[in-house]
């Protein structure tokens, strides 16, 4: 790859916070992709001769870079390109979550159209390896003997069936979702955790139909499923959840911190 810096004249920053507008410069190279994902950056030394400011200023920037995920500084080699899209989408979308107080049901009313999405597009773009590892999941909802099992499967099945979509937006959005959703499954600390089992049992003859429809590539089938699949869910939550609003939405805030400090 062709190190911008060695192309480029030096640049004079503005008066004032140089660290910030350093981040914004090797931001909008990193997001344009002149610094790709895996990449080294140039040494601290080779970016403030390039800035016209101290290492130490640089020093800053790094940190502010490394702060939203789009670094990495990795002791003895340097610092490399990560832009991890997932972590960065997390930390947006969680403290959305949080500011705005959303609610589960919320999230479900998201995951609705998303995942009957994900599933169309699946039926049509997707391995028979990868409908298989969806539809694996599905069924082994049906074997989880406890929350945590159940939480992961969950995050198992989201996941596959997200990827299976091939399509890069769906995927990074439904990942965080399901890294949500498993957070919430596992919460035992308000009571509501021992509350799911009862809830996932319901939706067994759901999730085989589902699994089934998505093995035989029978897009609408798939999609109506998914639908049904995620309608119950929501209804057989909302039920749960009516019992004690204020305990719900603890859950959800201390879910979407913990995915955010991940």
């Amino acid at each position: 790859m062709i190190d911008p810096l060695k192309h480029d004249t030096p640049i004079v920053l503005a008066r004032g916070r140089a660290a910030e507008q350093i981040i914004n410069d090797l931001r909008d190279q990193i997001l344009q992709g002149r610094y790709a994902r895996g990449s080294r950056l140039p040494s601290e030394r080779e970016l403030a001769q390039h800035y016209q400011v101290s290492v130490p200023t640089v020093r800053e920037a790094i940190r502010g870079l490394a702060a939203v995920h789009l670094v990495e500084a990795r002791h003895g080699t340097g610092v490399y390109v990560t832009a991890a899209a997932d972590l960065m989408f997390a930390m947006a979308a969680s403290a959305v979550i949080e500011l705005e107080n959303v609610q589960l049901l919320d999230v479900l009313d998201v995951f609705e159209p998303l995942l009957r999405k994900a599933a169309t597009l699946a039926c049509s773009l997707a391995t028979d390896a990868e409908l298989q590892g969806v539809a694996d999941e599905l069924n082994s909802l049906d074997a989880a003997g406890d929350t945590e099992a159940m939480g992961i499967s969950l995050k198992n099945f989201i996941s596959r069936l997200v990827d299976a979509s091939h399509n890069v937006l769906i995927a990074t959005i439904g990942r965080f979702l399901a890294d949500v959703l498993i957070e919430i499954v596992q919460d035992q600390a308000v009571g509501l955790g021992d509350k799911w089992q009862p809830v996932f049992a319901e939706l067994g003859e759901d999730r085989r139909r589902l699994a089934q429809a998505l093995v035989k590539r029978r897009v609408r089938d798939a999609e109506r499923l998914t639908q049904e699949y995620l309608r119950h869910t929501k209804n057989l939550v909302s039920a749960t959840l009516d019992a004690n609003a204020h305990e719900g939405q603890a859950v959800m805030r201390r879910a979407a911190q913990k995915v955010r400090a991940r």
